[in-house]
């Protein structure tokens, strides 16, 4: 009987997860399971072509050229796309860790319990098997075989829930191993970002339901758990909206920065704009917006103001950026925000001094040198190809001040003849000249008198 045969390996994988080691290895079972389901569950996805669903992909390769490191996991693999690779293996054991810490949260912690709430993973996890296979770009066809797929999905996700819980109340886990080395905290939040290394988000929403169900403690939910454990990449706390749907991490980050920002989107070019330097020269001063969404810029021409939220840029912003523009570019064609707000960076910042002069007025945050930043910006605003903006309107406005604006024939006979050391030199040379030859002239004209 298929179904018997079926339900003895489930059971046999249960059991095992007292043997994490046996469990990671198990040549003999994987053997076994080769023979289970493999043409019901191929027929299967042959069929169903729900492309909707899809919002996992691997980076295109135009974006992955530019620097493939910021795509690429360097401590663990989640999910089907890198769970082959050679170097990500040794996390396996901690995953195995991981996954018999967190069945002791059950409430009565006895073997029979244990068992039962595990039982209760795998079936959740076995139920959804197709969908999950659909939120890929690829049906995730690294992982063909149907109950390879369900483990990997198991200890994947247990060890994200695992890893969030015990990092909300680190001092109880000082020591952790994984924990207790910062470099490995590091490597393993920024792995957790990456667009290629996801687990669909509700796939461990509903996992972490059967925990609150099954164990005891206070614990938040699981969108409140995220959100503070990523909060890291953003300075203010926003979080979604709860109506909001979130796909995974690398998406939850994007709409955390992306709660508020301009509505407006025309389908005309953008048109003119000017770096930060100009319009500081037409009278236009940079203020902090302080406490809002990174997004959310503001042009007041009554005070001349352009107000910005502080941006934060680090070791951290390329890679957080990096992702975020690939899923944009991937899953949210039109609503691309994220690529908007780097070309209005982009423009804002033409040389080195405009970077000085967003970090003197706390637009900028950060202690590279001008130069580092305008080449981050660039690299960031080369993977994007934006000719319309939700800042369309922005645009418009700041245009029509700098025209407008009484300093703007001073801003420009500065730059023009005042630009730099030799056209400051050749500018005083040629007036002294001019000045010389006026007054030879007077005094000529007054001899002939």
């Amino acid at each position: 009987n298929p179904y018997n045969a079926e339900n003895f390996v489930e059971q046999d994988i249960v059991q095992n997860i007292y043997n994490t080691e046996k469990l990671i290895q198990r040549v003999e079972i994987e053997k076994l399971y080769s023979d289970l389901d493999l043409e019901a569950g191929a027929e299967d996805r042959k069929v169903k072509n729900l492309n909707d669903e899809k919002c996992i992909y691997r980076v295109p390769d135009a974006l992955r050229k530019s620097n493939e490191a910021i795509y690429t996991p360097q401590e663990v693999s989640i999910g089907p796309i890198h769970h082959y690779k050679k170097k990500l293996q040794p996390m396996k054991a901690e995953k195995g860790r991981y996954l018999r810490e967190f069945r002791s949260r059950v409430v009565g912690k006895t073997k029979e319990q244990q068992m039962n709430f595990m039982v209760k993973i795998w079936n959740t996890i076995k139920e959804d098997e197709e969908k999950i296979r659909r939120c890929y770009e690829d049906g995730a066809h690294e992982v063909v075989e149907k109950n390879q797929f369900v483990e990997m999905v198991l200890f994947d996700a247990v060890f994200i829930l695992e890893y969030l819980l015990r990092n909300k109340d680190i001092e109880k886990y000082e020591d952790d191993s994984l924990l207790r080395r910062k470099g490995a905290r590091f490597r393993i939040r920024r792995d957790f970002l990456l667009l290629e290394n996801q687990l669909p988000f509700f796939i461990l929403e509903k996992l972490y339901y059967h925990l609150l169900q099954d164990s005891e403690g206070n614990y938040t939910s699981f969108r409140d758990l995220a959100s503070e454990y990523l909060t890291r990449y953003n300075e203010r706390t926003y979080k979604p909206s709860d109506n909001k749907e979130i796909l995974h991490f690398t998406d939850l980050v994007r709409s955390s920065l992306s709660v508020k920002h301009p509505d407006s989107r025309i389908d005309e070019p953008i048109g003119k704009f000017y770096s930060a330097t100009k319009l500081h020269e037409a009278a236009i001063n940079f203020k902090e917006l302080r406490n809002e969404c990174l997004l959310d810029v503001r042009f007041s021409s009554t005070k001349g103001e352009l107000r910005m939220p502080r941006l934060l840029i680090d070791v951290n912003t390329e890679h957080l950026f990096g992702n975020v523009i690939a899923l944009e570019q991937c899953h949210y064609r039109g609503e691309e925000y994220i690529c908007h707000y780097i070309k209005l960076l982009d423009t804002l910042v033409a040389k080195p001094k405009d970077v000085d002069l967003l970090i003197k007025n706390k637009i900028i945050d950060t202690d590279r040198d001008g130069a580092s930043v305008k080449n981050l910006i660039d690299k960031l605003s080369a993977e994007t190809s934006e000719e319309y903006s939700i800042y369309y309107n922005l645009y418009k406005q700041l245009d029509q001040h700098y025209r407008d604006s009484w300093l703007k024939n001073s801003a420009y006979f500065r730059e023009v003849y005042f630009g730099n050391l030799w056209r400051s030199t050749a500018t005083v040379s040629a007036a002294v000249l001019l000045l010389f030859t006026f007054v030879q002239t007077i005094c000529a004209v007054v001899a002939l008198r």
